[in-house]
């Protein structure tokens, strides 16, 4: 070989080998120090976190550095004790090492929790956000009313109206109307059952009962509550929420039944009506006509009733979050070139609010881990990586000054081209810093949370920039299947990137069970066998989507509004916070039994 082929073979190895991230981390170790992926990490795990050895291996005391599963032990024993069988204990799982139990930081907040009160079974806000969406369903009120005047020439006036949704009231929570000797509900246990009115007409508002009222005006910014009220119209919505104990003892199918009847026995009372024709027409208007339920059913091999979370499509989980609420309503490529890259923080610190705490609990810990795994505590640590450890927070800041270099584009056009450079960079940035820091790594110890994380962020800024919230999906797929995939040579077990193959080659279809727009797609969706990590990239999409165009809701206008309700027992504009409570023992949830159990 020549003296020259000899010296690019050398080159070409240099260049292989040389790119070594820990010795790039200790030349610019002030600037790493700065980071927030750095400082929490460092608080996590109490050691340097891009130390790339862990000197305290098998020296921890295993389960018993963590003092929630000392408690589970201790109360374990005393249940075998008194039942004479055997039940949780940690000695009989499979040991793998001494690896730290490390405390998870809930994002956005000081307060540190054992990973285990994250859990949905031990999360009184977790349980409490998934039975306030469950228990909602929204009716239109326009049709029963024309009912009552064309089939029994009744007269509709403000005081007719206000005594049904007084009326309301009393049936929403189980009371009878009909006949006062038939069985009712104590209403401790049914509390929180209510109905308020949502309508965008100012005079039709004026005309009701204040205490029946969902007050879009106080409720969102004045630019919000204006787009918000022009897409409501002057229809009237009747936004019902069932008792949380009906969904506890059935199922989301429930729901509108309830409402339904609970509304036609409230206009039966209301209006005096006698006959079964009239009464059989109300209720189909209840039921069937423009009536807004928070999911559909599912398809046969998952069959789950109405308002399961299986049925919910992305564009709602969106509608849902209320972090973004009190914000303008600007389009997002706007707010950079106007306003500057702190107050796109917010905007995007708004989002990841919502999608990490609200749409990573409903895909992973519910549906993924609950309804089709079995309850696998697995799918709890994949959805913590959206709202634990400010990992999301780190990297979207980090997102943010990368986009504000098109600060001065006030329209990205929906092509593959124009975006595929940014989410190139992005999704390196992601990469190289789980490849940097060991701790990071170890935080996130399987490939679904990394997928998870880097999925979202990259559904999230495509349609960020192009209001494409099918480009966004292909950004996931494109980052997962194929960035992460090359990169890592696997994304994780069980070949998760196969969702990613497939979703690409249907991803334009306009088949609804291959392609659909992603804000009307849901988990319950044949082409795409979602394991963990995926879904999550879906709602980023949508929600992207939304923030780009300025819009203040996904998919529905209604429902946006409905979940905005001060009356909700789950804070939906600052669902990690009462997640964060829950934790620490301090919120207290719906649907308690203790009125009819012994003390």
């Amino acid at each position: 070989m020549s003296k020259e082929g000899k010296k690019s073979e050398k080159t070409i190895r240099e260049i292989d080998y040389g790119y070594d991230l820990f010795s790039i981390a200790k030349k610019f170790l002030p600037v790493e120090q700065e980071r927030v992926v750095y400082k929490t990490m460092q608080k996590v795990f109490g050691v340097n976190p891009l130390a790339p050895r862990d000197n305290s291996m098998y020296r921890r005391g295993g389960f018993k550095q963590n003092k929630r599963k000392v408690e589970f032990m201790k109360a374990a024993k005393k249940i075998a004790k008194e039942r004479g069988i055997p039940m949780y204990n940690r000695a009989v799982g499979i040991p793998l090492g001494q690896r730290a139990l490390e405390p998870y930081l809930i994002s956005g907040t000081d307060t540190f929790v054992d990973f285990d009160d994250v859990h949905h079974v031990n999360n009184a806000a977790i349980q409490q956000m998934v039975d306030d969406i469950k228990r909602t369903v929204i009716i239109n009120l326009d049709i029963p009313h024309r009912v009552l005047q064309v089939r029994a020439g009744k007269e509709i006036t403000p005081e007719t109206v206000n005594l049904y949704l007084e009326t309301i009231q009393h049936t929403m929570a189980g009371g009878a109307v009909a006949q006062e000797h038939m069985a009712e509900i104590n209403p401790g246990l049914t509390f929180d059952g209510y109905a308020k009115v949502i309508t965008g007409d100012d005079e039709i508002r004026d005309m009701l009962d204040k205490r029946f009222l969902l007050d879009i005006d106080n409720l969102f910014h004045p630019s919000r509550v204006e787009q918000l009220k022009r897409a409501i119209g002057s229809t009237m919505f009747l936004l019902a929420r069932v008792p949380t104990i009906a969904v506890r003892m059935a199922d989301g199918g429930v729901v509108y039944r309830w409402a339904a009847m609970q509304s036609t026995m409230a206009f039966v009372a209301s209006y005096r009506l006698t006959g079964e024709s009239i009464i059989s027409d109300l209720a189909y208007a209840a039921k069937s006509a423009q009536l807004v339920q928070m999911g559909e059913r599912t398809w046969f091999a998952r069959a789950r009733s109405q308002n399961e979370i299986g049925g919910i499509p992305f564009g709602y989980m969106n509608d849902f979050m209320q972090s973004d609420s009190r914000l303008p309503a600007k389009p997002f490529l706007r707010v950079i070139h106007e306003d500057g890259v702190d107050v796109a923080r917010e905007y995007i610190g708004a989002l990841t609010k919502g999608l990490g705490a609200i749409g990573a609990v409903l895909t992973e810990q519910y549906w993924l881990s609950f309804y089709m795994s079995g309850g696998i505590g697995f799918a709890t640590t994949v959805a913590s990586a959206g709202y634990c450890g400010n990992v999301l927070e780190e990297f979207t800041d980090q997102t943010t000054e990368i986009l504000a270099k098109y600060g001065k584009v006030l329209k990205v056009k929906p092509n593959w081209d124009t975006v595929r450079w940014v989410i190139d960079l992005i999704i390196q940035y992601c990469m190289e810093t789980y490849e940097k820091y060991p701790s990071l790594t170890e935080y996130h110890w399987g490939g679904a949370h990394r997928i998870s994380v880097i999925g979202n962020l990259s559904a999230t800024v495509a349609s960020l920039l192009t209001g494409s919230s099918t480009l966004g999906c292909m950004a996931m797929h494109y980052s997962i299947g194929l960035l992460m995939k090359e990169g890592w040579l696997r994304t994780g077990w069980a070949g998760q990137e196969v969702q990613d193959h497939v979703g690409i080659a249907y991803l334009c279809s306009p088949r609804i069970e291959e392609g659909v727009f992603p804000e009307l797609r849901g988990m319950n969706y044949p082409v795409a066998s979602f394991t963990a990590g995926h879904a999550s990239g879906y709602i980023g999409a949508a929600a992207g989507t939304a923030l780009h165009r300025g819009q203040p809701w996904s998919t529905s206008p209604i429902v946006k509004a409905a979940f905005a309700d001060p009356h909700l027992i789950f804070d939906f504009a600052e669902p990690r916070l009462a997640i964060a409570k829950a934790c620490l023992r301090e919120f207290k949830p719906a649907g308690e039994r203790d009125l009819i159990i012994p003390t």
